[in-house]
């Protein structure tokens, strides 16, 4: 069984520090994101199958649900954590995880639930701006751009807050030249109906399939 979990991808460079340093309000967001009762990312990538999706649903202080679909595999593939359990399985149908799966998820689940965000690095303030029709406020990585680079091949990560809630909305990593798709889009949501269940008299996993 293959086990997908998020990482949040290292920055090449970014834009020159030119507006301001607000990583306090980046952070603030994220310590505000973490305070919620729940909340959910998701993002698609691109893979040789097809496009991969990505779902994952944290209820603090101890639970997360990540479902995974892909062309490469049967239907949806789900990952849970409920305390110190963690489970895995499709179509509804769990086994239980063996210890050395289970403390890996716990760790990831600390990290991203309980922790400060690592190596996010500096950011600059972008002010108002819209994405997908929404009002938002971004921040991008802040760092100096040798003259005459190449923006095409330079990274950086944009953090989009919403003001009216102070909430992280989209994590985005795009090249800097105008127009550039981004390599990676987390959107995150704020649901008020999450509920995660242990599966009952769920087998423990016996060898990795």
């Amino acid at each position: 069984m293959r086990f997908l979990w998020l990482a949040l991808l290292p920055l090449v460079a970014a834009i020159p520090a030119q507006a301001g340093d607000c990583s306090k309000d980046v952070l603030a967001a994220f310590a505000k994101q973490r305070a919620s009762k729940a909340f959910r990312l998701e993002f698609t990538q691109p893979s040789a199958e097809g496009n991969v999706h990505m779902k994952i649903d944290y209820v603090p202080p101890d639970k997360m649900l990540q479902t995974v679909t892909s062309p490469a595999m049967p239907g949806e593939q789900q990952t849970m954590l409920v305390g110190n359990h963690a489970y895995a399985g499709s179509g509804g149908a769990f086994e239980e995880l063996m210890p050395q799966f289970t403390q890996s998820i716990v760790a990831e689940f600390t990290q991203t639930v309980h922790n400060e965000p690592k190596n996010l690095g500096a950011f600059d303030c972008l002010g108002q701006t819209k994405l997908d029709g929404r009002d938002l406020v971004a921040y991008r990585t802040a760092e100096t751009i040798p003259p005459g680079a190449d923006l095409a091949k330079i990274m950086a990560r944009t953090i989009y807050v919403d003001p009216a809630t102070g909430l992280p909305a989209y994590n985005v990593i795009a090249a800097l030249n105008e127009g550039a798709d981004p390599v990676l889009k987390i959107d995150y949501t704020y649901p008020s109906d999450v509920e995660i269940v242990a599966p009952v008299n769920a087998p423990v996993q016996k060898k990795l399939q």
